[in-house]
């Protein structure tokens, strides 16, 4: 089980937001290793279901093929390593493909992330009230993965076992699964459906309704906020004054690393630790009350 962290949820909110934008609008390498190690030392502690085998061989196949298809289609670049049909395949073209692969799967695991960070029920006691029709739907689209591939399986063992895939016929076997296919999406909609229903029923939206259990807003809580506020001030101080900055085309063209970059840098490091850090200091002091008993 997924230890939470018991902050209050505008902390991890603003803590995720922080990264997520940081890692999509920068240009700088160091950034985007940065967020994709913090995302996977939190998923491969916290989130131990989140990092399969099977999970980490699609990350990394689409980050090869973000990396390696980019030069087909961006022809920008001085420093042409093939030709392909007469149109170079440029090393900057290469290179900033790594980079955007490195960038997408970053924030994809940072989305996995935040359904460890915050909860269905802190996103309806923050935006419950604020928008709660906007609230229902991200609840709703971001349970919809992990239900709709558990559903899936359950659902290809079931067939699996009566013998519906075991005709050798590919045509047969294609058709057996977009009918599994097509439940599957029926179930789904009437699910989503049925969630909507249900949550009107009880009352969600109306002026005056109350939630489930009560957020304080605490002292450490603000000290929380205000170091992730204070890391994302250095951050955004060095990335404003272009110390991060990198062009890869035509030709790749760095700035010069100051302090001030290196403390960016390292602000943003610290950043995408803070989830790491505080699941492994419970993780300590459980430990601790344990050698106690």
């Amino acid at each position: 089980m997924v230890s939470r962290p018991r902050r209050h949820p505008l902390v991890p909110l603003t803590l995720l937001l922080s990264v997520l934008l940081i890692a999509m609008f920068a240009q700088t390498p160091f950034l985007t290793l940065a967020a994709f190690a913090g995302a996977v030392l939190y998923l491969a502690t916290a989130g131990r279901s989140a990092l399969t085998r099977r999970g980490v061989l699609g990350y990394l196949i689409l980050w090869t093929l973000v990396a390696v298809t980019n030069p087909l289609f961006s022809t920008g670049g001085a420093t042409p390593i093939v030709f392909v049909n007469g149109r170079p395949y440029t090393r900057e073209a290469l290179l900033y493909g790594i980079h955007l692969g490195g960038m997408l799967i970053s924030v994809l695991l940072w989305f996995r992330c935040e359904s460890f960070l915050v909860s269905d029920e802190n996103r309806f006691f923050l935006f419950g009230r604020i928008a709660p029709k906007s609230a229902l739907l991200i609840s709703t689209v971001l349970r919809f993965v992990p239900l709709l591939r558990r559903r899936a399986e359950a659902m290809r063992a079931a067939q699996t076992a009566v013998g519906v895939y075991d005709d050798p016929d590919w045509l047969h076997r294609t058709r057996s699964t977009l009918t599994t296919w097509s439940a599957l999406t029926t179930w789904s909609l009437e699910h989503a459906i049925d969630s909507g229903a249900a949550m009107k029923a009880r009352g969600y939206g109306l002026p005056g309704r109350t939630t489930y259990r009560t957020r304080h807003f605490t002292a450490a809580d603000a000290l929380c906020l205000a170091l992730i506020l204070s890391l994302d001030a250095v951050v955004v101080t060095a990335l404003a004054a272009g110390d991060l900055d990198i062009s890869y085309y035509p030709a790749i063209r760095t700035a010069p690393l100051n302090g001030r970059a290196i403390a960016g840098i390292i602000a943003y490091a610290a950043l995408t630790l803070l989830p790491f850090a505080s699941f492994l200091k419970e993780e300590i002091r459980w430990s601790f009350y344990r050698l106690k008993m």
